[in-house]
């Protein structure tokens, strides 16, 4: 094991022959996010400053949308700033006692208002986090048509919901079975509600036919677990690093951790496993995508090529952000996680025995 002063992670060789592209505005989005950040007064320590600044939210999304306005994708990455802050103080790493009903409490506001702007009424018993979600609400109500707003807020109630039994399994320390964990992920990891804003942001509708069409659908959700579970694997020497320092054991909540409970292995024999599953998938992904793109309507091509930048720039940024090199905001270079890409395509190519996602690889029809 590593001396958890430091902690060294090294994720065995990632099948992914998509480029990373990167937006040339990165550093203004940055600068605007920050002053936006200001603007509302939240009651941030030092340490939560350097963590918001590390999560590197316009490097996250200039990769998703590498080409779009940045005045426009402004939105998406003051959203993810925001998110993560909620994500780290409401659902990670506050305080336990009664966290699944304070959550609660806060996750329906949030959604109300995402659908109705004018249901926030500053008052002194809200969380402060409730002003900015409010301004981003009304940006987005500017732009958005019915249905992508309906989509953002459907988008937001699967995540929470996913949070919610997510803080179940923390609340009973239990580590849940690779079938559960494996549709799960997806939604705990706001996979969803992260791409919503892409679809406002570009401001063309996809036709609901295309979008909830066995395909697409099957394509999506391939695109957001397999993001999902990369984070796993960036994030891993975070949490045994955090766990380490809280005198603790790792949650449970990591393919990692599902991986090794579920076949009775070590965290090496785990990771080997947890990367040859993504594999697995990125070639499902590849296929499926080839498959799609040539009768896509061209709202849909948007879509196929958000997902498409999803994947590769996901893991370049998280190999890279401070957010899981500086766990806690106190300790910089804490975690070093190294990683390899390959364009060769995995020796497994067939649906994994999960039946929650098997059906993946079904034929499907348009």
């Amino acid at each position: 094991m590593p001396d958890y002063e430091t902690v060294s992670v090294d994720i065995p060789s990632r099948y992914c022959p998509l480029p990373t592209l990167r937006h040339p505005e990165e550093d203004v989005m940055a600068r605007r996010t920050a002053e936006w950040i200001d603007s509302f007064g939240l009651p941030l320590t030092a340490q939560q400053r350097v963590r918001l600044r590390g999560n590197d939210c316009p490097g996250f999304y200039g990769r998703i949308m590498p080409r779009a306005p940045s005045d426009r994708l402004q939105l998406a990455v003051d959203w993810c700033t925001l998110m993560f802050h909620f994500d780290d103080v409401h659902c990670d790493e506050g305080p336990s006692g009664g966290r699944a009903a304070r959550f609660a409490h806060l996750a329906t506001k949030i959604v109300r208002i995402l659908e109705v702007p004018q249901a926030y009424v500053d008052g002194p018993e809200d969380d402060p986090v409730l002003a900015p979600v409010a301004d981003l609400a009304r940006r987005a109500h500017r732009w958005a048509t019915p249905t992508q707003l309906r989509r953002c807020a459907d988008a937001h109630r699967a995540w929470f919901l996913a949070v919610l039994w997510e803080l179940g399994h923390r609340a009973a320390r239990s580590t849940p079975t690779l079938n559960d964990y494996a549709h799960m992920r997806q939604h705990t990891a706001a996979g969803a509600a992260t791409l919503c804003w892409a679809e406002i942001i570009k401001g063309r509708e996809i036709p609901e036919r295309e979008l909830s069409s066995s395909p697409v659908r099957a394509l999506t959700e391939l695109a957001f677990t397999t993001a999902a579970f990369d984070d796993d694997l960036f994030s891993y020497g975070k949490e045994l690093w955090l766990e380490h320092a809280r005198g603790g054991t790792p949650s449970g909540l990591s393919l990692v951790d599902v991986l090794s409970r579920e076949h009775d292995c070590g965290r090496a024999e785990a990771m080997e496993r947890a990367v040859e599953l993504c594999n697995r998938l990125t070639h499902r992904f590849m296929s499926l995508h080839h498959q799609i793109l040539p009768g896509a309507s061209t709202p849909l091509r948007d879509h196929l090529a958000h997902l498409a930048h999803l994947l590769p720039g996901n893991l370049d940024w998280g190999l890279t952000a401070d957010r899981y090199r500086n766990p806690d905001g106190l300790h910089p270079d804490a975690v070093t996680t190294t990683a390899t890409r390959t364009c060769s395509p995995p020796a497994h190519t067939s649906p994994p025995p999960i039946p929650s996602i098997a059906w993946w690889w079904d034929p499907l029809d348009r």
